[in-house]
């Protein structure tokens, strides 16, 4: 065939279809929202899983330990000495499991930065090169030996000018100055966002067994992950059984948790992201599936459309591929001016909704749309057109040119074009049943997490952190001293009616300790330690016994108030007066009398039930857990005030802040409802996404719903021109074709629901108090769809009442 002449063909079709602005627009629009859901999804799963880690060779890092959680491996810093000793080993280094809060100084301005705990052999390990100088040295990485710090890329450009002469330099760290040895390279990455490390000094005989690292290790060359899991099982149990001073609870949980090596980028990063991102993918292309049996539709119409015209030039000679060229050709501009708009949408969306995606799914990079992303767009939506020309091209084929010549154009295609019709009507009711159902269900949950009570208020309460600088407040004696002087100044503020201080807020972080009971068993709890007001704050009720008092202090005799969990739980009748005592290493137990019992709290989240909790004055801070805390982790600090204005309340607490605590930054300055919120967050999460994605198949379910009657209706004419001359009402037609569409719609849910049925298992883990046959969401999405088919029908109805009979004969 001549390519001038089907060139020719492809401009025609396109200045034809320029000449129809109206399908354009539709078509472009309806395609858009597929290919915009897709592409946003894509590019957060590009970034999050799909991407190689920036470090060399990263198919040879993996994490070492015990698998604590599937995928995800937890280690104690007595096993590095073993690990680096494997033979499948090249390097191996430590880093905590979190970050922490450190009081930094910069050319005078105080601030808290996100710190890291890394020895020497981590960065070793990643073995990506510094933007600027150097790794911890060994003297640097010994215990007693020389602090140094190394900085983030976006730490060394926001706060030090990305001046390559601050290597060597000291930043005051905790109120000592530390040398900057290093500056990380833009390519790092790492889940949990961080400005700064500290050099983690680790003893190499140490015989520390607390998981609160992760091991990072690089293999040899040509050693399978497998091989290295073999290893480790087989050191780490040879250690803790051959005088690693491991106690039995200790060997049974490594038995429960066996050793292993786990890939790097599975166990540090997909974890925390791939099955939601996977699931919203699932989401976006139903979405995508409605748009494209939508733009089938109207690709369907248009070629109906034009039906003379194709037998015409049948007649006079062209060819089944002369037929094709030109819808295919209108097909691939649509696909791609869909694409490009779809491209915008989703630029848009990312922006609008990046900020709910967690940074640790994004390895600490912004979210944005990725080339690979754009390069998927236009291809699914290009394709996606295409496919759907193509349709129009496969029924024409069908198409009697004689009948339609004699005719003059007015017959339309009949039985075939309505049979295609039926079963564009199913789909896109079945797959818009499965997205809504998600999206009830996850509706569903979070409305019954709401309705949990937490044990607390969280109105009016504004939180924040602060870790007093390590140098200035070495002795518990001085800290409990600075921190009630800081409470006593808050307290004066104007509009403050409570106040207090404690290790944890209610919710969002905790602080587990084992405790003794007066039987002499040993049982896990929450340990807070509060100052007296600090219940009073949330309203937490005293139900029995007395709070804390001011007499509660270090050298009076301990004392303690317990959760109604830990009362009922551990200490069977009157809990008033029973001993507690907490086991301390080092150092005399702690014997705490119970003076009261308080509310549960629950304190991880709506879905979690209340911990058995041990409260304790702030002002009977043991040292060893000052100590703890000085290293690990800030107090909290709650006031209650009338002002709900963040920006002002910050500013005042600031000031008066100041007065007592000069050079003392405070840090995460924010509502005790959005901490709260927290907790429901990954359910909120689940509902934007999956809530958008649902509310778009149902609005392309009834554009397209209409859209599929319109064809079925204008391939039905002369039959119903036919049937108002024999008689036929146009209240009967009316409700012919009404029942007509509800019979196929009712099968597009019947459809929609078992397969909805088939996909539960993967909702159900990210559901609470609902199950997927949960019959709310369920009757909830039958309602919207049935009258999204009513409102689709009822238009297309009226048309086929209104055709007149003259036509029909006149047809015959």
């Amino acid at each position: 065939m001549n390519v001038a002449a089907l060139l020719d063909d492809v401009l025609q079709a396109w200045r034809a279809l320029i000449r129809k602005p109206g399908f354009v627009l539709l078509a472009t629009l309806t395609l858009s929202l597929g290919v915009a859901t897709v592409t946003t999804v894509f590019s957060l799963i590009d970034q999050a899983l799909l991407r190689p880690l920036p470090f060399p060779q990263p198919d040879r890092l993996v994490t070492i330990g015990i698998e604590s959680e599937p995928g995800q491996t937890v280690a104690a810093p007595r096993y590095l000495a073993h690990v680096r000793q494997m033979p499948s080993v090249q390097s191996a280094g430590m880093i905590m499991g979190w970050t922490n809060n450190a009081n930094v100084a910069f050319h005078g301005d105080a601030e808290v930065a996100r710190a890291l705990q890394a020895d020497k052999g981590f960065l070793d390990a990643l073995a990506l090169p510094m933007a600027v100088g150097r790794n911890f040295n060994d003297a640097e990485n010994t215990p007693g030996g020389p602090q140094g710090v190394i900085v983030s890329h976006a730490f060394w450009t926001s706060h030090l000018g990305a001046d390559p002469a601050v290597v060597g330099k000291p930043l005051l760290v905790e109120g000592q100055a530390v040398p900057i040895v290093g500056v990380l390279s833009e390519y790092f990455q790492w889940p949990d966002p961080f400005d700064i490390i500290q050099n983690m000094q680790l003893d190499p005989a140490t015989r520390d067994l607390s998981t609160n690292q992760l091991m990072v290790a690089r293999l040899k060359p040509g050693i399978p992950i497998d091989t290295a899991a073999a290893q480790a099982h087989t050191v780490l149990n040879a250690m803790m059984n051959e005088g690693a001073g491991a106690s039995e609870k200790q060997r049974a949980y490594l038995q429960r948790n066996p050793p292993t090596a786990l890939a790097l980028e599975g166990s540090v990063f997909a974890h925390r992201s791939g099955e939601a991102l996977w699931m919203f993918l699932a989401a976006g292309v139903c979405v995508l599936a409605i748009a494209g049996i939508n733009l089938a539709s109207l690709m369907l119409l248009r070629a109906l459309s034009r039906t003379h015209d194709s037998a015409v030039r049948t007649a006079l000679g062209a060819s089944p591929l002369r037929l094709g060229i030109s819808p295919v050709a209108e097909g691939a501009l649509v696909g791609l001016l869909g694409s490009a708009a779809g491209l915008a949408m989703a630029w848009a969306g990312l922006q609008a909704f990046g900020r709910l995606v967690p940074a640790e799914w994004m390895r600490g990079q912004s979210v944005g749309l990725t080339a690979t992303a754009i390069v998927v767009a236009l291809l699914v939506g290009v394709l996606t057109a295409v496919l759907a020309a193509l349709l129009g091209v496969l029924r024409a084929r069908r198409a009697n040119w004689s009948r339609e010549l004699a005719s003059g154009g007015r017959t339309g295609w009949g039985k075939s074009a309505t049979r295609t019709s039926k079963v564009l009507v199913v789909a896109q009711v079945a797959v818009a049943v499965v997205l809504l159902t998600g999206a009830a269900l996850f509706a569903r949950s979070l409305q019954k997490l709401e309705a949990v009570p937490l044990g607390f208020q969280s109105t009016q309460v504004t939180t924040f952190t602060l870790a007093l600088i390590k140098n200035r407040y070495s002795e518990v004696d001085a800290a409990v001293a600075q921190t009630e002087r800081i409470l006593q100044r808050l307290g004066r503020v104007p509009g403050v009616s409570a106040i207090g201080a404690s290790t944890n807020l209610p919710a969002g972080s905790q602080l587990n300790y084992s405790m003794q009971l007066p039987s002499g068993a040993t049982v896990d709890s929450q340990y807070r330690l509060a100052s007296p007001e600090f219940l009073d704050v949330f309203n937490v009720p005293l139900l029995t016994g007395r709070g804390f008092e001011d007499s509660d202090r270090a050298g009076s005799e301990p004392v303690c108030l317990v959760s109604t969990t830990f009362a009922s739980r551990h200490l069977g009748g009157d809990p008033l007066g029973q001993i507690v005592t907490m086991p301390m290493d080092g150092a005399p137990d702690i014997r705490m009398r119970v003076v009261g019992v308080v509310g549960d709290v629950r304190q991880f989240g709506p879905d979690k039930p209340a911990p058995a909790t041990v409260y304790a004055p702030l002002a009977q801070m043991p040292a060893d857990i000052w100590a703890l805390l000085r290293e690990f982790g800030p107090l909290s600090y709650a006031v209650r005030m009338r002002s709900n204005d963040l920006g002002q309340v910050e500013g005042v607490l600031r000031t008066a802040l100041a007065e007592v605590a000069p050079q003392q930054p405070i840090a995460n300055v924010q509502p005790m409802q959005a901490v709260v919120a927290t907790a429901t967050a990954a359910q909120r999460l689940n509902l934007v996404i999956i809530g958008v994605f649902a509310a778009l198949a149902l609005l392309l379910a009834s554009v397209g719903l209409y859209a599929v009657m319109a064809v079925a209706v204008a391939g039905r004419s002369h039959e119903f021109g036919v049937r108002s001359a024999l008689g036929a009402t146009r209240k009967r037609l009316v409700v012919q074709i009404l029942g007509e569409s509800g019979r196929q719609v009712l099968l597009g849910m019947a459809i929609g629901l078992a397969l909805a049925m088939a996909v539960s298992g993967m909702l159900q883990k990210h559901l609470y108090g609902v199950g997927a046959t949960d019959p709310v969401a369920i009757l909830l999405v039958l309602l919207a769809l049935a009258t999204a088919a009513l409102l689709a029908s009822v238009a297309p109805a009226l048309r086929a009442a209104a055709v007149q009979p003259m036509q029909a004969l006149r047809n015959d």
